[in-house]
């Protein structure tokens, strides 16, 4: 589930859509020192975060369905834990323009929730299916403005399967690998965690207990079950080729 486990060196050029406030930027800049960085974020004050923490790469306030790179521009481009956000209607097209700024040859690492046993206990759901609660008690989400800023609204936290992944991304690409981690662990400390974001105490001792509690659970690969995954894919330099399938020696044991 780690990242950085399927970026193969040299990394010229790297691309992070959804950035946030650059906390991966930042740690590519140290991985990759010598990578041209660049990143999208529609969250216009995350991204002036961003480029405090990250003022060597090139960012811009922009969707993962509309990236401002010519073609073939990127040697790596990373999207973790975005396409979520996404509306449905806008996901198609993120993979298009990602293939499109992908040199052939290079690489696509993906994140997502997965449609496993503990999908019902995703925390950001909360708004969606008890609404009248939420606005009682939160009000409005701390990152609802910058969804207003691109005229839309926090999407249903959707949980995806291998298989809908693979018909989202279309044809042009060959998979790498595909790799599930979380079971129920990892939404637990995710619910727990929010009254320290909610106070903006992120950096709280007990906080990051729960954040590495987490990330243990996340490198354990339970598979069909899994609360996340991750697809690596490999743009291909034929258009025409389609999706190749994972072949069944690097699947999880409880998918075979």
């Amino acid at each position: 589930m780690r990242v950085t486990d399927w970026i193969e060196p040299p990394v010229g050029s790297l691309l992070d859509v959804g950035c946030n406030i650059g906390a991966w930027l930042s740690d590519c800049a140290r991985l990759y020192p010598s990578a041209r960085l660049a990143g999208v974020e529609i969250n216009k004050s995350a991204l002036a975060v961003a480029q405090v923490n990250v003022p060597t790469a090139e960012l811009h306030n922009a969707g993962a369905e509309n990236l401002p790179f010519p073609d073939q521009y990127f040697d790596c481009v990373t999207c973790v834990e975005v396409l979520e956000h996404l509306p449905a209607n806008l996901r198609p097209e993120a993979f298009r323009e990602m293939h499109r700024v992908l040199r052939p040859g290079g690489r696509l690492i993906l994140t997502v929730p997965h449609a496993g046993w503990f999908a019902w206990l995703d925390s950001n759901n909360v708004r969606h299916r008890l609404p009248r609660l939420y606005r009682r008690v939160v009000g409005q989400g701390k990152r609802d403005a910058g969804y207003a800023d691109f005229d839309r609204e926090v999407e249903w936290h959707h949980h995806f399967t291998v298989a809908e992944l693979n018909r989202l991304a279309g044809d042009g690409w060959r998979t790498v690998a595909v790799r599930h981690g979380g079971l129920v662990i990892y939404p637990l400390m995710d619910w727990l965690s929010w009254p320290f974001y909610r106070l903006g105490l992120s950096g709280h001792p007990v906080r990051r207990l729960f954040e590495r509690l987490a990330g243990c659970d996340y490198r354990i690969d339970f598979g069909s079950a899994s609360y996340g995954v991750l697809i690596a894919l490999e743009r291909i330099a034929t258009e025409s080729r389609p999706n190749q399938e994972l072949p069944p020696a690097v699947m999880s044991p409880l998918e075979q």
